[in-house]
């Protein structure tokens, strides 16, 4: 971290090439750091985008509904500070940061603790329902210009077209995790989301990346 701090960066994953470096949340930046032709990745319009955020969060709900209550304490793979508590609340608080962005924030991208008072899976499926009504709103109130606008954070300089479908595709990455973690505890997840539904989002291809 101390190497990435001098460059600038605040937040992983970077690529660096000597003094540059970009934020490796946009391979078409990548790209043009090292020197190669681009994806070719299209994103989603903005409408799109909050549509398939809106689904997610109704799967994720599902999922959770039958989590077993004395399986909260399940870590996920990979991540043995993540628990079945932190990985449900962290899915729906990732649109909270994402209505919150500004220039020059910490872009924390769901990453705070979650609160105290939040300590059962139904508590966790009402926090998603706020969330969800907030989306709504908040997308409703955006005017379109506000996509091309760029927002500088520790995340990048990118526009908040790009912080729209980074947030979508984050939370719908976690919402597959919960339907894995289910299958680790037993249980069968309920009208899971095909793989088709993902189509259009720049997900990593393995769950636990």
């Amino acid at each position: 971290m101390p190497d990435l701090r001098a460059l600038g960066a605040l937040t992983v994953p970077v690529v660096a090439v000597g003094e540059r470096w970009v934020s490796a949340a946009s391979l078409d930046h990548v790209a043009d750091l090292v020197g190669i032709d681009r994806s070719g990745h299209r994103m989603l319009a903005p409408v799109e985008l909050v549509e398939k955020y809106d689904a997610i969060f109704a799967a994720a709900q599902r999922y959770l509904r039958v989590f077993p209550q004395e399986k909260m304490g399940m870590t996920v793979p990979r991540r043995d500070k993540r628990g079945m508590r932190e990985l449900g609340y962290h899915v729906f608080q990732i649109a909270d940061d994402l209505m919150t962005v500004r220039d020059g924030d910490t872009y924390l991208q769901g990453n705070a603790p979650a609160p105290g008072g939040i300590q059962t899976f139904d508590q966790i499926v009402a926090y998603g329902d706020g969330v969800r009504n907030r989306l709504r709103d908040w997308y409703a109130e955006q005017p379109s210009q506000l996509w091309r606008e760029t927002r500088t954070t520790s995340y990048g300089a990118f526009p908040m077209h790009l912080y729209l479908e980074r947030a979508t595709w984050h939370s719908g990455q976690h919402s597959r995790q919960i339907v894995e973690m289910l299958r680790l505890a037993g249980i069968e997840a309920p009208n899971p989301l095909p793989q088709s539904f993902f189509e259009g989002l720049p997900l990593p291809a393995g769950i636990w990346e």
